[in-house]
């Protein structure tokens, strides 16, 4: 009992026995440390490879398949045959997006004293890449002045909007871009399948432009689709070209079949030989133009698009065009170039409302808008243009009216150029329109 009572009091060796009975906790917290560490380092490691890899996957210039474009860009993780991938993506013609996991399960070094053999790792990443759909309107000036300068204005125009036409349409965007060519000069001439289609009543079969209504009451501009049927056939007459014909110069204030509306196509060696082929007219009707550019533009003209696309005028694949304006997949532009200031809208009086191959010219006509009306029609279109989210260019070639500062959507998107700055100006819009395009 005694020898008892000695032991019991006896703390020799205490030391010794905490210190055995600490080491396990001790090594699991300092080993437990370095696996923590090396699981961090695996961790950013691989969540760095699947970041790259998703980026590149789900870019719309990548002509690899996804998972070998992945499999290329994990490469860099060193423990990359013992991850297992999830690759999930939607593509289509415009749009990809693509999701990447990855899961790993690292071995532990010290965590097994406790009974954790492994830590699961898992590096998730998403990326998108959308190219909006394009309808674009560009409207160009094909009035007789288009004549003067030298070189002239037209030899300058023709390349440097073929050049616009090569920037925009390519072999990549061609899919879901849709360019509509509306040539102008007192007026603007729909095409006579178009005419028919909307039910405008035919006096006569040399042209087949529309008149639109400009008063308050009934006004066609900026409204979108025109009750068609109720409206007028433009007159066939001239004002300013009496006696004029030649390959170039047609005196008619209403544009020939030739240089009528081109309407959605994705087709540019069709659109730069149609750019080639369009004949300058007399007149310069900019508002009825650019009222027809964004008529183009508007949802309410989607059935008539419908009936034109099943006439054989337009691609079937844009036959559901134009896009609503909210639609956040599509991106909506006019460019309108001119070279002048916009003109009084003439008609012959009406007892020569259908003279056909002899024109007559000043006092044989009368005013149907004057000028500054129909400055304050063009207007009326760029504003409401804008507050539908069109993007608006405008160039002034030769000329720097208030029209053209007042219609773009800002004033860098504004161009006065004379000469070859006709081409600076087709291919600065051409740029912008593709930074809109990533930034949408």
């Amino acid at each position: 009992m005694r020898q008892l009572r000695r032991l019991l009091k006896d703390q020799q060796g205490n030391v010794a026995v905490i210190s055995a009975l600490m080491l396990l906790p001790m090594l699991v917290l300092a080993g437990g440390a370095t696996d923590i560490a090396r699981y961090e380092a695996f961790r950013a490691q691989l969540q760095d490879g699947v970041d790259r890899a998703v980026l590149a996957s789900a870019s719309l210039t990548q002509r690899s398949s996804i998972e070998s474009t992945a499999a290329e860009y994990l490469k860099s993780v060193t423990f990359i045959d013992d991850v297992t991938l999830d690759i999930d993506y939607e593509t289509a013609l415009n749009s990809r997006a693509v999701t990447i996991t990855a899961r790993y399960e690292m071995a532990t070094g010290f965590l097994p004293l406790i009974g954790i053999d492994s830590m699961p790792i898992v590096a998730v990443a998403s990326a998108a890449e959308r190219r909006p759909n394009l309808e674009i309107s560009l409207m160009l000036d094909m009035s007789g002045s288009m004549l003067e300068s030298n070189p002239t204005r037209i030899s300058l125009l023709r390349p440097a909007a073929k050049q616009f036409i090569d920037a925009m349409i390519t072999s990549e965007t061609a899919p879901y871009t849709s360019i509509s060519i509306v040539p102008y000069a007192g007026s603007v001439n729909p095409g006579s399948v178009a005419f028919g289609l909307l039910g405008t009543t035919r006096r006569h079969n040399y042209s087949s432009c529309i008149e639109f209504n400009h008063n308050n009451n009934n006004m066609d501009y900026g409204t979108g689709m025109v009750p068609f049927h109720l409206r007028a056939q433009v007159p066939h007459f001239t004002e300013n070209h009496v006696g004029r014909a030649n390959a170039t110069l047609q005196w008619a204030y209403c544009p020939n079949e030739a240089t009528s509306i081109t309407y959605m196509s994705n087709n540019a060696t069709a659109l730069k030989a149609r750019i080639d082929s369009i004949q300058l007219h007399d007149g310069t009707g900019t508002g009825v133009a650019t009222n027809w550019g964004f008529l183009l533009l508007d949802p309410s003209a989607q059935p008539f698009i419908s009936r034109m696309a099943l006439a054989g005028q337009l691609p079937m694949q844009f036959s559901n065009r134009p896009a609503a304006f909210d639609d956040t997949e599509t991106l909506k532009v006019i460019v309108l170039m001119t070279d002048g200031n916009i003109s009084d809208q003439r008609r012959p009086k009406p007892n020569l409302y259908d003279f056909p191959r002899n024109p007559e010219g000043g006092g044989s006509n009368q005013n149907y808008q004057t000028a500054s009306s129909a400055s304050t029609s063009l207007r009326r279109v760029c504003q409401i243009a804008k507050e539908e989210g069109v993007i608006v260019f405008t160039i002034g070639f030769y000329t720097n009216n208030a029209d053209l500062t007042t219609c773009a959507s800002s004033a860098n998107h504004f161009y006065n150029v004379t000469g070859t700055g006709i081409s600076l100006a087709f291919m600065s819009i051409a740029n912008s329109i593709q930074n809109l395009k990533l930034t949408q």
